[in-house]
């Protein structure tokens, strides 16, 4: 019950909070270096096959925490970042009869991230672009019944995605929708992030 209390409470005053914003940079030049922190949940799918294989295996699910810098020169953004991912999932009979052969893949992942940002709109609600690359290190483990198989793997990922940012009080609040593709091993993941700028 407090939570729904607090969900009303905070749509009721996001319109107030929105409309005594100024924009916070100008179309004059760039705008102070901002800090941000975020975290969200990871959808994945994580395997060591080919992509026409993996598509048997399903989703897996996460968590994220990211931190770094940004900077903004009118509509386009700089970010460089760190970033942490855990994940799990089961593979079950779906993907193996014999019982022996189910197991649980955990991945513990941690990247850099060097994005672009692009703004489409300048209006205080701002959805944009983002684009990068992320260098990542994984390790991972198959835990079966007979035993635990552990790896390790480093590779980079292009990270397209989109976003919208919208000021609130002196700090941006923003949410993401971020797509990773590897090279390497099939770690694709698309998280979504909520997060803060300041």
């Amino acid at each position: 019950m407090r939570l729904v209390v607090v969900c009303v409470a905070l749509v009721i005053s996001l319109p107030g909070l929105i409309g005594a914003q100024e924009p916070v940079d100008t179309m004059d030049g760039q705008s102070p270096a901002r800090f941000y922190v975020a975290g969200g949940l990871e959808f994945a799918r994580f395997t060591r096959y080919p992509a026409s294989y993996a598509q048997r295996y399903g989703l897996g699910a996460g968590l994220s925490l990211q931190a770094g810098y940004t900077r903004q020169f009118k509509r386009l953004g700089v970010r460089l970042g760190l970033a942490y991912f855990e994940r799990e999932r089961a593979y079950g009979p779906s993907v193996y009869s014999s019982p022996e052969n189910q197991f649980v893949t955990s991945a513990r992942t941690v990247a850099v991230n060097l994005d672009l940002t692009y703004d489409l709109t300048r209006s205080r609600i701002r959805p944009y672009l983002i684009g990068g690359l992320a260098p990542y290190w994984v390790a991972a483990s198959d835990r079966y019944d007979r035993g635990t198989f552990r790896y390790h793997q480093f590779a980079i990922a292009l990270s397209p995605g989109v976003g919208v940012r919208v000021p609130l009080r002196g700090v941006e609040v923003f949410v993401e929708l971020r797509r990773y593709y590897a090279s390497g091993y099939s770690h694709v993941f698309s998280p979504l992030t909520l997060g803060v700028r300041f």
